[in-house]
Formats: structure tokens, C-alpha cells, sequence
């Protein structure tokens, strides 16, 4: 049988990485070819590959065209979870927007100029946990058709949506999208970065250890037809469901820098505005991938056995005061406090006095174990529903998000109906889409306007006001340029 013949984007992240390893385990039924950007790193870490039978190195950039082009040319399959990602992303929105939405969106055309219009190319495109933004406790179980609602600012999130936008609307016949959750990596002392602080404590994480990230995203080319068109939410499932505190605790026992809650008093870190969230339906991509094989404990041991012994014991040894002094460096909210950066503030805080009524780690609300709305067995929610639909079904669902389906008939979840939202904007869009958690393009950020939005759309109401009062209201601009 001739081998078939890959392109994966992302080669050298965490999950494009280990995609990378997975491949060459299958060589013999795969050809691979890497779209990599020809930075002096790159060149140093791709050198051992240049040549290889069975590999070819397409030095380019996703955001050229001719490059990407160069790359699609010939391949059976398309792998792409290169992104530019946070803190990156949100310095360099322009540069964002063109990586991760006209990368994506080149990769779309050049699928297109393949013979038959590329019918044959199945597209796997990774999108981001970071679309549903904060999810904290009770709402903090999530399912793939909840409304996208990206944290203010992540302007990362609100690319990666774009991104998926193109993908689900592209009219290709094979594609599927896979929203990752927060990938863990043995070298977690990258955790050590002032985005640390950017989360509230009780977040709930259902975390994927980068084996069996890039794992999943290479048994993608054996599923079956029925896996494309299609969403999914990609964690590690039940086994690997932690919450924040607790992982932040596990982490500082192994860097050997002992008790966490010494050393970072609560009120350095945010109580809403970030983003991660335990999947309710993240069996449904394992049923296909089979990708669940590493559990919360796993990872910690990866975490330990990569740690370094010299950096364990000086981290024992240095004065818990040196080590405070380090970390607090890295604490935004008390830069933001300091300078009164009033959006921040408002975003992550509610208001200077939300920040200013934090209470120590034993006596905050914010710090205590919460319930579970869901259950932990790894099978909640599981149903089979064939995906037939009526024009009521559709007018219902315009009607959850405070708008109107304009369509008089229904086709098919592929076909394209006219919808209109609270706000009077009109626009079309297939019914796949909007199932996927999609509304008004108009109304996505940035900027970002949830407070006027919920006023009119029950659905996104139904989660904004878990952490926001009604009567607050904040349109937030920052990192929006409106001529991005």
C-alpha cells in the first residue's frame, strides 16, 4: 500500500512536537512534510531531519501564501496546531491575527488548488480551551456548543476563534476542529511566569500531557469519515481534572519551595477573567482517538523526573524571603493596583475594592474547595443524537441567543441560513456553526462588550453573570485596534 503523506504546521511546540515523534513511529505508513519558519533555533533544531527519507522541510511562513501552498502541495492530510500563543499573542496582536487567522486561512486556499478542489485533504485544525474563557465554579463543566466567550483581552482566544470560523465555513469536505485544553509539559517550571497570577485559584483544569496531545492529533488520520465535520473538546478526561490550588501546590512541593500559600498571599492573583474548565465531553474525541492514556499523577511524575536535583535544592535552601522577593516580581494584579490600571483592575477584580476584600488563604471564599457540578466517571452526558434538524429547531436556537433565524427552510447543517441578532446585524452562517457555541460575527470581540450583550442573549447571560452583577457595566478596548 503507498504511504500517504502528511503536513503538520507547529513542529516545534509542545503538541506539534510530540505529533512529530508519533509520525516517525509510523513511518512506514506515512510521508511527512513540515511547514517550519526558518529561525536560526529552527535551523539549529530541524537540521537532523534535513535529507531524511520520508521527510521534507518546507522553509516558509504560514502567512505566505506561496509557502503554504508549497507545503499543501500532494498531501493527504493537514495537521495544524501552529499558533502564535499568550503572553506572545497579546503583545503582538497584529502579528497574532496574521499567524493564526491568515495562516489558517492560507492554508484553507491552498487545500482548494489541489486537484478536485482538495475533496480528498482531510484538515484536523487545533483550537483553544481559552474560546469559553472564564468558566469558574458551578458552571465550570463544559460542552462543545456553549457560548464562546473569551476572557477580556485574551486577544489570543479571539483569533483562534476567527481561525475556527474559516475552518467550520470553509466548504471543505473533510475537516474537524479540536478545541485543547491547557497542555502540560514536564518542564513545568515555565509555570513560573507572571501569567501564573493571571488565574483565580479555584480554577478547574482538565489538563493533556503533550505525549498524548500530539498522540490524538496524529490518530486523527486513522478515524474513520464520520470523525470530519465535526467539533470536539480535547482534554485528558476525568484522570487528569485538577484544580488550580491544588496544582499549584503539587508544583511548589516538587521545585522544593514548600509551602505555596507563604509565599504568595491570595490577593496576587486574579478572581475571574482567564480561562480553563473541566470537559464534559471530552470522551467523545477519546472515543474516536483513544488518546486518554496519561493521568494527573503521570504528569507529576514526568514534573519531578524532569526537575533538576541542583535547582530542588536551592530552591530549599534560599531564604523563603528571596524566593517571595523572585515570584512577586511576577504578580500583574499588584502592578495593576500599583498603577491603577482601571480596565485590568476591572476585568480580573470586578472593581479596586473586590481586590481590596481578598481575606488570607484560610478564610476566602475564593480558596475553598468547591462541589462538582459533574460527575468524575468519565461518561457523563453521553448521548447519540443524529444531527436531524427543522427550520423550528434553528429559530429556537436563534431564540436562546436573543436573535432571529431569518431562513423560512432548512437543508442540512452544512447549508448556510440568514440570522440576525439582538443588535439588528444580519449575516450567514450553517447551522454547524452556530451548534459549535458561534454567533453574531459582529458582536465577537474584540472589543469586548459582554455586559450589553447579556442584557439581550440568554445563553451568554447564563454564564457572564456566574462572576459579573447586572448592573455593572464595562465595555473594555484595551489591545483593540480597530484596524487590525
Amino acid at each position: 500500500m503507498p504511504k500517504k503523506r502528511v503536513l503538520l504546521t507547529g513542529a516545534s511546540g509542545s503538541m506539534g512536537g510530540e505529533a512529530l515523534k508519533e509520525l516517525l513511529r509510523r513511518k512506514d505508513g506515512y510521508d511527512v512534510v513540515l511547514l517550519v519558519r526558518p529561525s536560526k533555533q529552527n535551523r539549529k533544531a530541524f537540521t537532523e531531519y534535513e535529507g531524511r527519507e520520508g521527510i521534507k522541510i518546507v522553509w516558509g511562513d504560514l502567512c505566505n501564501p506561496g509557502d503554504v501552498l508549497e507545503a499543501v502541495n500532494g498531501v493527504d492530510y493537514v495537521l495544524h496546531p501552529a499558533a502564535l500563543i499568550a503572553p506572545e499573542a497579546d503583545k503582538n496582536p497584529r502579528v497574532c491575527k496574521g499567524i493564526n487567522c491568515g495562516g489558517t486561512e492560507n492554508i484553507i486556499a491552498a487545500i482548494k488548488k489541489q486537484p478536485d478542489s482538495g475533496d480528498h485533504v482531510r484538515l484536523v485544525y487545533v483550537g483553544t480551551v481559552a474560546a469559553y474563557g472564564d468558566r469558574l465554579p458551578p458552571i465550570h463543566m463544559v460542552r462543545v456548543g456553549d457560548p464562546l466567550k473569551p476572557s477580556v483581552g485574551d486577544f489570543y482566544a479571539t483569533t483562534k476563534m476567527a481561525a475556527e470560523r474559516a475552518v467550520i465555513e470553509s466548504g471543505l469536505k473533510y475537516w474537524a476542529v479540536m478545541r485543547q485544553t491547557y497542555i502540560a509539559i514536564p518542564n513545568a517550571l515555565s509555570l513560573l511566569d507572571p501569567i501564573l497570577f493571571h488565574q483565580p485559584v479555584n480554577t478547574h483544569i482538565e489538563l493533556i500531557t503533550s505525549e498524548d496531545a500530539g498522540y490524538g492529533l496524529v490518530q486523527t488520520m486513522e478515524a474513520p469519515d464520520d470523525f470530519y465535520g465535526k467539533v470536539y473538546n480535547m482534554g485528558g478526561g476525568p484522570a487528569c481534572r485538577v484544580v488550580f490550588k491544588d496544582y499549584l501546590e503539587r508544583m511548589m512541593e516538587i521545585f522544593g519551595l514548600g509551602n505555596y500559600r507563604k509565599i504568595m498571599p491570595l490577593n496576587w492573583f486574579a478572581l475571574r477573567n482567564f480561562h480553563c474548565c473541566w470537559y464534559e465531553d471530552s470522551w467523545v474525541l477519546n472515543e474516536y482517538l483513544g488518546h486518554w492514556r496519561h493521568s494527573l499523577e503521570d504528569h507529576y511524575k514526568q514534573v519531578e523526573d524532569a526537575t533538576p536535583r541542583y535547582l530542588k535544592l536551592g530552591a530549599r535552601i534560599a531564604p523563603s524571603s528571596a524566593v517571595k522577593a523572585f515570584i512577586k516580581r511576577m504578580a500583574d494584579p499588584l502592578k495593576w493596583i500599583e498603577d491603577n490600571e482601571t480596565d485590568k483592575i476591572t476585568a480580573f477584580f470586578g472593581s479596586r475594592e473586590a481586590w481590596e476584600g481578598i481575606s488570607d488563604w484560610e478564610h476566602s471564599i475564593h480558596a475553598q474547595q468547591q462541589e462538582s457540578t459533574g460527575s468524575l466517571s468519565g461518561v457523563e452526558g453521553k448521548e447519540s443524537k443524529p444531527e436531524t434538524y427543522t427550520i423550528r429547531d434553528m429559530q429556537e436556537m436563534a431564540l436562546s441567543r436573543g436573535g432571529r433565524c431569518l431562513s423560512t427552510e432548512y437543508v442540512d447543517i452544512k447549508t448556510k441560513l440568514r440570522w440576525k441578532c439582538s443588535f439588528g446585524h444580519e449575516w450567514e452562517a450553517s447551522a454547524r456553526l452556530l451548534k459549535a457555541g458561534h454567533w453574531c460575527p459582529e458582536c465577537a470581540p474584540p472589543p469586548w462588550d459582554y455586559d450589553t450583550q447579556a442584557r439581550v442573549d440568554p445563553a451568554l447571560a447564563a454564564i457572564y453573570y456566574n462572576n459579573h452583577h447586572r448592573n455593572e457595566y464595562q465595555k473594555v478596548d484595551w489591545l483593540y485596534c480597530p484596524n487590525q
